[in-house]
């Protein structure tokens, strides 16, 4: 029987900010988050063909390491199986992992890549100060994904289910990690009109819908056609556009339940959506 999950930080600590991985291991050692039984977490100056042993021991997996570019303060995307993936002596990515794992161990674990923003990667111990301020915001959104910073007991009655419609695969992924984990049921769509669509398969409780899309307002708009069609449920904009959009936005006219601020603080959103859907 697998365990629930596994985080595997990779990087060398006495090149700075490359040690990002590594210290988040730390981290979670030094919060006691892996004595909760939710979690394992392994420290490696590299991935190596020997983890897909560790990958195939749990139902999912978060590969965390540093990044010299991207989004800030961290960026989470999803990890499929790859043969054809970077696999050398010296390099190992983690679609080869994962690859390994299926093909050596059966494994079906989910995986996730967390790429947290670093700024100095010259030979020096320790992290940068942003850095530290970036790995901080991800261990914080570890936390709240693999479900370690509250109760896991869940109630015998059925899932809600949130319907997050937004264009951006990576947050549609890392919305999803943390929705489960709190334990909703997920559903996903890309645009407006996906999202009309998704709605009416799933019947969602809540939706989470962002406001720019294949419009700049594709989200006020949507909002405003899934009312029109009845869904009477709660509908949560999120916004990259600042302060602003609330003096543009009349959240009451278009029958929103609230407007978030990107980046989103999930754990925020989930308690919200708890209260909201009176889930315990």
């Amino acid at each position: 029987m697998s365990r629930p999950g596994l985080v595997i930080g990779y990087g060398n600590p006495g090149r700075g900010d490359d040690g990002i991985g590594p210290r988040l291991v730390e981290l979670l050692e030094e919060r006691a988050w892996p004595a909760s039984g939710s979690v394992d977490a392994v420290a490696a100056f590299q991935l190596a063909p020997e983890h897909a042993a560790d990958v195939a021991a749990h139902a999912w997996v978060v590969f965390a390491d540093a990044a010299a570019d991207g989004p800030e303060p961290f960026g989470v995307r999803c990890v499929r199986p790859s043969a054809g993936a970077a696999f050398t002596t010296h390099v190992v990515e983690p679609a080869a992992v994962l690859a390994l794992a299926e093909a050596g161990f059966a494994s079906r674990a989910r995986a996730w890549l967390l790429s947290v923003r670093g700024h100095r990667f010259g030979a020096a111990e320790g992290l940068s100060r942003r850095a530290a301020a970036n790995l901080e915001a991800a261990a914080e959104w570890l936390g709240v994904a693999a479900g370690l910073l509250a109760p896991r007991e869940r109630g015998m009655g059925e899932k809600k289910t949130i319907l997050i419609i937004d264009d951006d695969p990576d947050i549609r992924s890392a919305l999803r990690i943390v929705l489960e984990a709190a334990g909703f049921s997920v559903g996903e769509a890309s645009s407006g009109a996906e999202g009309l669509a998704a709605a009416e398969r799933v019947e969602p409780d809540a939706v989470v819908v962002d406001l720019m899309m294949e419009t700049v307002d594709a989200g006020s708009r949507l909002s405003q056609d899934l009312k029109a069609k009845g869904f009477g449920g709660p509908i949560y904009l999120l916004s990259s556009a600042g302060e602003s959009v609330r003096f543009n936005i009349d959240a009451r006219e278009l029958g929103l339940a609230g407007i978030f601020q990107k980046p989103l603080d999930h754990g925020v959103l989930v308690r919200t959506l708890k209260k909201t859907l009176r889930v315990e």
